[in-house]
């Protein structure tokens, strides 16, 4: 058997309908960013793997990464075409098919096929594959009479709904409703508005925070608050043509993982709840995430207790249902004793390939002794449109390992180079030594 795995990157198909109710440039630009974001799943998954991306990533910074990975025996694949979707590339490119057609016999039953989410296109590819004969596993997607429970459980309004059957020990979402039209919308966030510190509108299925708006009390002044949401709504497809969930902003602590603390898990094939990492995502003003921050004092051990145990019965209540595979939770913070819960994501998340990373390059133990954080879209226009290795050559004295130490950058996305932007894991010993390899790093930029 030559290879373990097919991980196939489709961030893009996750994206689809939030794309669809976007404006043409804009939907556009969304899904070349899905595309490029794909670069990081070269730090997930195993070696001994076929790692099918929307398009090619560059070739310099597949072999260092594998390199800097020992990597022995891992390779990138691309279709000649793509559209929205990975998976259905993959399918009308008859010479990639081919390939992994054989691939997959040669593996004799042994090959794992996964992706980043197990969307409707993915599992029309696994169809498509079973028919042929073909024997292979999916461990990180439900059986097929339980597929559904990815978009439902994956959505802001199916989590909201969740909620209501985990009892007394899961914390109180904060207060809000899932709106199906207009008047809804408007009602509700003019309550919030009158009554709270404002408001948080979003897209049943938007993501990273695309479909989201928080608007604060003092933004909407003295005016009528249901004048003001009516206009900001107004040709919103995503907003006013779908189920979307209106609730109470809370202004967050930032003592408490930065404002956003968040957990991954995974329920594996064969059972149980597994926590992953307790994190603090990296988030920008408007709601948009970025990256994450993990390992050695990024999160009290309060607020730890509460992300776990609320994961564990959120994953306890997924696994009865039948579901498997990688989701986490995303929380506000009113306090350190004080956490709610406000969305979920049923499949693997933009802090997955870090925690995969970190495991690799530091250990099992890694929580204990580093601390990592990350960006997945950073902004560094002087090197748009540049080469890799011009932007290996400038960064230099802070690429990881820094004077063989097990500390300082790896950069993780540089396909974001045709738009000025990139992605990037620093890691140290502590947060202050990250943050100063930071500092140093983003100077350089």
């Amino acid at each position: 058997m030559k290879y373990k795995s097919i991980f196939i990157g489709n961030i893009a198909e996750m994206a689809k309908p939030l794309m669809k109710l976007m404006d043409s440039q804009k939907s556009e630009e969304e899904l070349w960013e899905d595309h490029w974001l794909c670069d990081r799943f070269l730090f997930s998954d195993v070696d001994d793997r076929i790692l099918i991306t929307p398009v090619p990533i560059e070739k310099n910074f597949f072999a260092d990464s594998c390199q800097l990975l020992n990597y022995k025996n891992t390779v990138n694949w691309w279709p000649k075409k793509v559209g929205e979707s990975t998976s259905e590339a993959i399918l009308e490119d008859k010479e990639l098919l081919e390939k992994v057609v054989r691939e997959i016999k040669l593996a004799g039953g042994q090959m794992k096929i996964a992706a980043y989410e197990a969307t409707a296109e993915f599992m029309g590819l696994v169809k498509e594959l079973r028919k042929m004969g073909l024997n292979f596993e999916t461990p990180e997607m439900p059986k097929e009479e339980n597929l559904w429970l990815i978009n439902y459980f994956g959505s802001k309004a199916g989590f909201r709904q969740a909620t209501a059957n985990l009892g007394k020990d899961f914390p109180a979402m904060p207060q809000g409703g899932i709106c199906t039209n207009k008047e809804e919308i408007i009602g509700w966030a003019s309550y919030l508005l009158r009554n709270t510190a404002g408001f948080v509108i979003k897209a049943n299925r938007g993501t990273a925070g695309a479909g989201l708006r928080i608007v604060k009390k003092e933004e909407v002044g003295e005016r009528k608050p249901e004048d003001f949401v009516e206009k900001m709504i107004e040709g919103k497809r995503y907003w006013v043509e779908e189920i979307v969930v209106v609730e109470e902003y809370i202004p967050p602590d930032m003592s408490v993982c930065g404002g956003n603390p968040n957990i991954e898990l995974m329920i594996p094939p064969e059972g149980g709840v597994k926590p992953l990492y307790p994190c603090g995502m990296r988030v920008t003003p408007e709601g948009n995430f970025r990256g994450v921050e993990f390992g050695k004092g990024a999160v009290q051990k309060e607020a730890e207790e509460i992300l776990v145990k609320s994961g564990t019965l959120f994953g306890e209540y997924l696994q009865k249902m039948g579901y498997r595979g990688y989701f986490e939770i995303d929380f506000v913070p009113r306090s350190l004793r004080q956490i709610h819960p406000i969305e979920a994501s049923t499949r693997r998340t933009g802090g997955t390939h870090a925690y995969e990373l970190a495991l690799r390059l530091l250990g099992k133990d890694f929580a204990d002794h580093y601390y990592l954080t990350t960006s997945n879209l950073l902004d560094a226009p002087k090197f748009k449109g540049k080469d890799y290795l011009v932007l290996k050559s400038a960064l230099s004295q802070v690429l990881y390992p820094i004077k063989g130490k097990k500390e300082g950058v790896v950069l993780t996305i540089t396909n974001l180079l045709k738009k000025g932007q990139l992605g990037y894991a620093v890691v140290g010993e502590s947060r202050e030594r990250v943050g100063e390899i930071e500092n140093q790093f983003l100077s350089l930029l």
